[in-house]
């Protein structure tokens, strides 16, 4: 999300990024400015040399360049980020995380959590409160930046729509890489309770985001136990998703915890209704008034819900039209990160890190 911000800002900020792991947005930050990526200490004579070697340019090419601030992409790489051979800058803390990833951060590097950033972004009011009331934050220290997905991502969806789905079982989505934090069990809890309210060969569950791993293995057990063989489908990782997003009449996002789910955006883009659980993260603020939102993490409760979506057609229609419309007005590039770009310039004016 934030390259996407930067590709949109253009050449209203100068980039130069920083990089500990190579990937496969590689050529995207490169097109953005100048890309370095600093080698892993390694225990050999050679391996320290480049480590050394790759820190002092590092430090040579920053000075050259002379950045206002430090960007920092995720409370994972503050470590590592306090470390660079950089001047003494303001720094910006975009915060993609809530307490899974902030409470071992508060056991072992509180104060670089709490001292070191200028200021912070949060991708979510649950992500704001949790900086305010867990880590301690100042309020006026945090800003409020939701997610975003591009502006052509979302005009494109329009022709990836499927109007009816005219096919046999309707057909209820999940999504993500499989561990504790998305309900992958609460999803097939619900998919069982929904089978039991339909008729079992009326709906079907697609996972997208299938990879081999102990939650993966543990879900295809759970599968098994729940007699779902015959409605769970577990799809591949893939780059693009959307291609599978299309095909959803609706999509249930049953996460314990997730910041602000770009899956949620991803499929309100299609005209799909989303349904999530309270307290589950910045999913309802993605939302809104756009669908129901479940308490207490309850699968019966939202496979009941489904229920009567899934045998309202018009009404269903009508709340993906909606949810459609809410990410065209919110969630967009082109409204959130203009906003990034205020932060960054309110983030620079201070002389020195607090």
């Amino acid at each position: 999300m934030p390259l996407d911000a930067l590709e949109y800002l253009g050449n209203q900020v100068r980039v130069h990024s920083v990089a500990l792991d190579d990937g496969s947005l590689r050529e995207r930050y490169q097109s953005l400015g100048r890309l370095q990526q600093l080698r892993a200490w390694e225990p050999s004579l050679l391996g320290r040399l480049y480590a050394k070697r790759s820190r002092w340019w590092l430090a040579a090419s920053t000075a050259w360049f002379k950045p206002d601030l430090l960007y920092v992409n995720s409370v994972t790489a503050l470590r590592k980020a306090s470390r660079l051979p950089i001047a003494k800058i303001p720094v910006l803390l975009h915060v993609h995380e809530l307490a899974s990833f902030l409470e071992p951060l508060l056991q072992h590097e509180r104060t670089l959590l709490c001292s070191w950033p200028t200021r912070y972004i949060a991708v979510s009011e649950a992500v704001r409160r949790e900086l305010i009331d867990r880590v301690g934050i100042a309020e006026h220290r945090i800003a409020l930046v939701h997610e975003f997905i591009r502006d052509e991502l979302v005009h494109a969806s329009e022709s990836l729509q499927t109007s009816g789905h005219l096919r046999r079982r309707f057909v209820v989505g999940g999504s993500g890489y499989p561990s504790w934090r998305k309900g992958l069990l609460l999803w097939l809890q619900m998919a069982g309770s929904l089978r039991d309210l339909l008729r079992p060969d009326s709906v079907e569950f697609r996972w997208v985001g299938d990879v081999d791993n102990e939650e993966t293995r543990a879900a295809r057990f759970h599968v098994r136990r729940l007699a779902l063989d015959d409605v769970v489908k577990f799809l591949p990782y893939t780059p693009n998703p959307i291609q599978h997003y299309k095909d959803f009449d609706l999509f249930a996002m049953t996460s314990w915890e997730d910041p602000c789910p770009l899956v949620v955006l991803e499929n309100m883009a299609l005209s799909t209704p989303v349904l999530c659980f309270e307290g589950g993260g910045g999913a309802p603020e993605e939302v809104g008034d756009t669908t129901l939102i479940i308490p207490n993490f309850d699968p019966i409760l939202m496979a009941k819900t489904a229920a009567q979506l899934l045998n309202d057609p018009q009404g269903r229609a009508e709340l993906g039209r909606a949810a459609r419309n809410r990410i065209l007005t919110r969630f967009v590039a082109s409204v959130q990160a203009p906003k990034l770009l205020r932060e960054m310039y309110t983030a620079s004016e201070f002389a020195e890190p607090r």
